[in-house]
């Protein structure tokens, strides 16, 4: 088995299947990649605190599915088990029924709406909030009268868990297709199943292992707690100095496990989503057997829109949160999404979110590096499909109701014009608008870099802002790159400088701190006193693997007295790029300071 891994993305894999034999799948969301001939158990993989694992049962890896895309594609066969996570009471589309009379979380009694029109009104619904570290956040309501901020997930897991949350809570079907060891496997309502509807041999059974206290819990009573849901991490590994890194500071505990068991009286449902996180990532919501291509006027919150910019590697997952019609016609919508780090979903404004809809990197026109069409890499904005019961089987079906604004998988062209659509549907932003949210993702990625110095994925998102704000610079205001960098680049930009991803181990190195940070740039702003005092300027170092490690950082912690304070480095994940002894800059990367 050969391993390739791209860790700490605020991007997340999407994988595609290639060439006779090889596939490729994904292990953690928004950062391993898997290609695999021939597996054996248990290839050396980790699901976090999913215990519910044999691993001499499974190969902890689910990847994209092979069904042919279309309007209907088969799932598994409906049966009951002792696997299930909840019961099914509504469907997708009803209206009239009694439970679909009743008010929600987000409409009054006699509505009119259907549930899917509901779970878009919920998303809706939500409002921004401070995130807990930096930026805003979503906040939201729940059927049992809480408000809550939301989690600290990856890209995809937030997609995910808002449409399986929105599902447990009112008993709609849900689930999602993977390949798991050469063959199907749905993970869902219903638990984890083979096609055949019989549970997958090594996953808990949901129903007899786990707590649901649905129909027992009265609003005003304690809120009953799993202790053991609470214990539960999405991303184990993921700590620094043993603190888990998926905790939320308004709730009590350490993990996301914590967050589940305040969101659902179903217990079950917040270890389903324990497995969803270990186990789906990006390749599975640009999967047609997932989620399917919808045409650019059609975008409404609850939409997921998907960026692929190479065959093999990193992506982006970005929920539509708000989605609006102006008078003139125009649209205006913005995303949310979490990060590699895991981080809060960070709520852009409608002016950063407008560039994500536009670039060619949604599945637009062009081709990759590695020659690959964007239109066929599964990117652009992508509606969830919706499980129906036929012939005895779930089956994943696109909407009757959204058959008019459905693009299919082979209609290239269809995918390939949407980012101009964009281009011409999203409302003009003023040039100063443009500016200002392109130093706001600026700003956003240098606080996070504060905290997590290592991080590749913020250096990118960094250097991407900076293309856009070179481009509205120039051609609304007059200046060159040279001036932009002048007036609005830091000392850290210089410092945090961009990397090849693939050929520098620093880009794997998740376990950095904010006190690391303060003493990466405490040497930078020393250096560059030095160099002002000798009247000349130095191009700062950058904070990247150099003679095979960190050397000068870590000596001037000692020089500071906080030598305790800077950690090794360490593999956050499997790293091919692991033994290079000095980390490639790019060429943004290599921006230089003195012109």
């Amino acid at each position: 088995m050969k391993l390739v891994t791209y860790t700490d993305h605020s991007v997340a894999l999407f994988v595609h299947k290639v060439g006779a034999g090889v596939h490729f799948m994904i292990r953690r969301t928004c950062f391993t990649l898997f290609i695999v001939g021939s597996l054996g158990a248990a290839a050396g993989c980790s699901s976090g605190d999913a215990d519910e694992l044999d691993f001499e049962a499974s190969d902890g890896e689910v990847g994209q599915s092979e069904d042919e895309v279309r309007e209907s594609i088969s799932g598994p066969t409906v049966r009951s088990s002792t696997a299930e996570v909840w019961s099914i009471e509504n469907s997708w589309t009803d209206i009239s029924t009694v439970n679909g009379r009743k008010a929600g979380v987000a409409w009054t009694a006699d509505s009119g709406l259907s549930w899917e029109q509901k779970y878009t009104a919920w998303v809706s619904s939500f409002t921004k909030t401070a995130g807990a570290n930096y930026g805003q956040t979503i906040q939201f309501k729940t059927p049992y009268g809480k408000t809550m901020n939301g989690p600290v997930l990856e890209c995809a897991d937030v997609a995910v868990w808002l449409r399986m949350t929105f599902s447990a809570w009112y008993h709609l079907p849900f689930y999602l297709t993977g390949s798991y060891k050469g063959s199907s496997v749905y993970f869902g309502h219903f638990g984890v199943v083979r096609k055949d509807g019989n549970p997958v041999t090594g996953f808990t059974r949901f129903k007899s292992a786990y707590s649901n206290y649905e129909s027992s819990w009265t609003p005003g009573q304690p809120w009953p707690k799993d202790a053991n849901l609470r214990t539960k991490h999405v991303g184990a590994d993921d700590s620094v100095a043993g603190v888990k890194v998926d905790g939320v500071p308004f709730v009590s505990g350490d993990g996301a496990g914590a967050y589940f068991d305040e969101m659902f009286l179903n217990k079950r449902a917040g270890y389903l989503m324990v497995l969803l996180d270990s186990y789906f990532g990006s390749m599975n919501m640009a999967d047609g057997s997932n989620l399917f291509h919808i045409q650019p006027s059609a975008t409404s919150a609850g939409d997921v829109l998907v960026e692929r910019w190479q065959r093999n590697g990193i992506g982006h997952v970005l929920p539509v949160v708000s989605s609006r019609m102006m008078p003139s016609g125009k649209m205006r919508a913005s995303v949310a999404s979490g990060s590699m780090p895991r981080r809060q979903p960070y709520w852009e404004s409608e002016a950063q979110s407008a560039s994500y809809f536009r670039s060619e990197y949604a599945g637009g026109r062009g081709t990759s590096y590695d020659g690959a069409e964007y239109a066929k890499l599964g990117g652009g904005i992508r509606r969830w499909r919706t499980p129906v019961k036929q012939s005895g089987r779930w089956n994943n079906i696109v909407p009757v109701a959204d058959r008019g604004v459905y693009i299919e998988d082979g209609n290239i062209e269809g995918i390939a014009s949407r980012p101009e659509t964009f281009g011409i549907l999203l409302a003009e932003e003023s040039p100063a608008a443009q500016r200002d949210a392109a130093l706001a993702t600026i700003a956003s990625a240098r606080e996070t870099l504060r905290s997590k110095p290592a991080s590749c994925s913020q250096r990118i998102r960094r250097e991407d802002a900076f293309e856009s704000l070179y481009e509205v610079m120039s051609k609304s205001f007059g200046k060159s790159a040279a001036q932009v960098d002048a007036q609005y680049r830091t000392l850290e930009d210089y410092v945090f400088a961009e990397l090849e991803y693939t050929q520098s181990k620093t880009c794997c190195w998740n376990a950095t701190t904010p006190a690391m940070a303060t003493i990466i740039l405490d040497y930078a702003k020393k250096e560059k006193a030095a160099a002002d005092a000798a009247h000349v300027c130095r191009q700062p170092t950058a904070f990247r693997a150099t003679g095979g490690g960190y050397n000068v950082f870590k000596a001037h912690a000692a020089t500071l007295g906080r030598a305790a304070e800077w950690a090794e480095w360490s593999e956050g994940e499997s790293c091919p790029q692991r033994n290079v002894t000095e980390d490639t800059l790019t060429d943004a990367g290599k921006t230089p300071l003195c012109k």
